[in-house]
């Protein structure tokens, strides 16, 4: 899962969250962006296994 999030430079103040090349989300600060990362792969994981989520928009 974590080979699949990255986090880069935004412009020259932002940091962005990718999830398999696809813009995630935009923030502040890069504790903002490793939070992110950490909670999504949290949620992605139980004991070492993916587990698949489906995400519906609202």
């Amino acid at each position: 899962m974590t080979d699949r999030l990255t986090i880069t430079k935004y412009g020259s103040r932002y940091w962005a969250v990718w999830f398999d090349g696809e813009l995630l989300a935009v923030t502040l600060y890069k504790k903002g962006a490793r939070a992110i990362t950490a909670a999504i792969t949290t949620l992605s994981t139980t004991h070492g296994k993916e587990v698949h989520h489906g995400i519906q928009a609202a």
